[in-house]
């Protein structure tokens, strides 16, 4: 990994146990993703501040776009995560990018709040931990969250994470506490 892009690029579709898929996000509707984002807004919102309002068309299709480029450049990896035979209803996502530090990446992820409380979230974070450091130079993964996000920080000592540290953190949302939690998995 050097100067913020892979040598080597994660699949495109990852089936997760259970049956659900993440999908590159280029390959799934915008329509699908405005619909899950602008019915879930009260609930996504609290913690993601790309989903505080529902995404106009032209939001969505420039950021789409944006993702594209990144993913094609071997930047950063979005995807949504779907029904397994299913391309039309988003159920939530994540997403894959250089934190800065050489060999590291970042996973986030997110659920939409009718699909809560199911495993999606910690098996979608699983799968990107996986496919992450299965990537060439890829040496640790790491996810950062909000303190107060308690079921978000439930999720990485679940799939052999530990936790590296809690720092000060500028909050992006009404609901953080502007204390991140920086957890790690090294591959062992």
């Amino acid at each position: 990994m050097t100067k913020g892009s892979l040598s080597g690029l994660p699949r495109e579709n990852i089936e997760l146990p259970g049956g659900s898929v993440l999908r590159r996000r280029s390959l799934v509707s915008d329509d699908a993703f405005i619909d899950a984002v602008a019915a879930d807004v009260g609930h996504l919102g609290e913690w993601l501040r790309w989903a505080r309002h529902p995404p106009t068309r032209e939001e969505t299709e420039r950021f789409r776009a944006e993702q594209d480029a990144d993913w094609d450049a071997g930047r950063s990896f979005v995807y949504v995560l779907t029904p397994p035979d299913r391309h039309d209803q988003v159920l939530g996502g994540g997403a894959m990018f250089p934190n800065g530090e050489v060999g590291v990446l970042e996973i986030g992820y997110w659920v939409c709040s009718p699909a809560t409380g199911r495993g999606l979230a910690t098996r979608a974070a699983a799968a990107l931990t996986e496919e992450g450091l299965g990537l060439p130079g890829v040496k640790a993964m790491e996810i950062h969250c909000d303190r107060a996000n308690a079921r978000s920080a439930a999720i990485p000592p679940r799939i052999g994470y530990r936790l590296l540290r809690i720092e000060a953190d500028e909050p992006q949302t009404a609901a953080e506490a502007g204390r991140s939690m920086v957890w790690r998995h090294d591959g062992a």
